[in-house]
């Protein structure tokens, strides 16, 4: 009788801290399991980033980083609040402002390169320009990890004396060598700089950006425009990621002009043989796609240019066009990292897919290019992690509370999990975990069904507190 009962006990002290729920048989039917001890978990929908702001410090010789606390709104993008707060001016004696008369109007978070938009009703100098650019480069540098900023006041780039500095880099040195090495860079008659080139991406959905440096002949305007379409039109350097976006076998650049329109905005007239395509699958308008690429190029680089006309042989097209950034923006892309089952789940394998730059980084959207499982484009031997017949019906939100980020499925999901083997669900929930995770400063994630913790959602894993990515169930690339 004793043995029995020592082996009755150690089942149920087994049962109470292994992470696996499992069913009961019938010698476990009669054994009162304890309940489970949940952690205390702050689920409340609450988003905290804690940047490091650039600022002038006390002696206005510098800049100085200040750390705060900034809340950040469900769905709202932390690099805005960011921004606003360093316009808004530090909140400490220790430092002196950097961006006073500036207000924020957009942003493009894209593969390694941030477009800022701001706007401003006072008459700034370049050197006020130049600082304002220089902290907002620093700081969202730090926060974001991308190398270039590209920053836009009152809809068009921003310069040194009329001339081009290129995209900006997180300054290397002081502030005063900084600001030298722009007014070097300007003034020079053969000019070395960074120009972003949009390219089509791997899938030929959307225009992504490739840094690349320029070593300029001559600091004339049109000819550096010349330079810079040409650039575009022999293709991408990175090939792997990136796709042509002009048929360089169909248009020649015949010539390029600068001309001041009646209505007061200032474009780029470029002059084709014929006019330049994009040859892709993905797009009825190849005509429109080229133009687009090559004037987020252009206005990306030159100061001062609100749009691009495409002339052929001289003339205007049957439809003339100003083609301007504004009609760029829904092309845009960035990279998301998912995390999908090998072919034999085992292991995870991390893949990147471009979606829509406005919706990367959102939570929801990440669980839903999840349950759309894998593609042609993603060329890796990855499986789908969700079982047939779940999808985004099955989720009542997915939102984040500080460091953790929470999955609140619908009771259908039961239902459609129920049977599932517990390595089925095990995949499902860590492909989740370790996708979500990759979110800036998500740490952990937590599943609800209507709301409510609950142990399990397909009765083999342990849900009740929040899950910690698992890097050795990642396979290495």
């Amino acid at each position: 009788m004793k043995r029995v009962l020592i082996i009755l006990l150690a089942g149920v002290f087994f049962l109470a801290g292994c992470s696996i729920v499992r069913e009961d048989t019938k010698q476990q039917e009669n054994i009162e399991i304890p309940e489970m001890v949940m952690q205390q978990v702050d689920l409340e929908p609450r988003i905290i980033v804690t940047p490091a702001l650039y600022f002038l410090d006390a002696s206005k010789s510098e800049l100085a980083a200040e750390t705060r606390s900034i809340a950040v709104k469900q769905n709202e993008r932390a690099e805005k609040k960011i921004i606003e707060a360093v316009i808004a001016g530090p909140t400490t004696e220790n430092y002196q402002p950097v961006a006073e008369g500036f207000a924020y109007e957009g942003i493009e978070i894209l593969p390694d390169v941030i477009n800022v938009y701001l706007s401003t009703e006072e008459e700034k100098t370049d050197d006020e320009i130049i600082l304002m650019e220089l902290a907002l480069t620093s700081t969202l540098s730090d926060f974001s990890g991308v190398s270039y900023v590209n920053i836009f006041v009152n809809g068009v780039k921003n310069g040194c004396e009329g001339e081009p500095i290129g995209v900006l880099q997180k300054p290397s040195g002081t502030l005063r060598e900084e600001q030298t090495k722009i007014q070097q860079r300007a003034s020079v008659d053969n000019p070395v700089m960074d120009v972003v080139l949009y390219f089509l991406d791997g899938t030929e959905r959307f225009l992504i950006p490739e840094t690349r440096s320029f070593q300029f002949e001559t600091s004339q305007p049109e000819e550096m425009i010349s330079s810079v379409v040409q650039g575009l039109m022999r293709g991408p350097e990175n090939t792997y990621q990136h796709m042509p976006v002009i048929d360089r076998t169909i248009a020649e650049l015949l010539g390029t002009e600068i001309v001041s329109l009646e209505d007061g905005r200032t474009v780029v007239r470029l002059n084709f043989n014929k006019a330049p395509v994009a040859i892709t699958q993905q797009f009825s308008n190849g005509e429109e796609l080229a133009a687009l690429a090559i004037t987020k190029t252009i206005v990306g680089f030159l100061p001062g240019i609100d749009g691009v006309e495409i002339y052929v042989n001289g003339n205007a097209q049957a439809d003339p066009v100003i083609y301007t950034q504004d009609m760029c923006s829904e092309f845009l892309g960035n990279n998301i990292l998912l995390y999908f089952p090998n072919s034999t789940y085992t292991l995870f394998i991390g893949v990147e897919r471009m979606i829509a730059q406005e919706k990367a980084g959102a939570p929801k959207e990440m669980l839903a290019e999840l349950m759309r499982g894998p593609t042609e484009a993603d060329d890796k031997d990855v499986s789908p992690s969700f079982l047939s017949g779940i999808s985004m019906e099955d989720v009542n939100d997915v939102y984040l509370a500080k460091d953790i980020a929470v999955v609140d499925f619908k009771a259908s999901i039961i239902e459609k999990l129920a049977g599932v083997s517990r390595r089925d669900e095990s995949m499902m929930i860590y492909s989740i975990v370790n996708t979500l995770t990759n979110i800036n400063n998500i740490k952990r994630v937590q599943f609800l069904i209507d709301g409510e913790r609950v142990e399990s959602l397909g009765g083999n894993l342990n849900v009740i507190d929040p899950l910690l990515k698992n890097p050795g169930v990642i396979k290495d690339e």
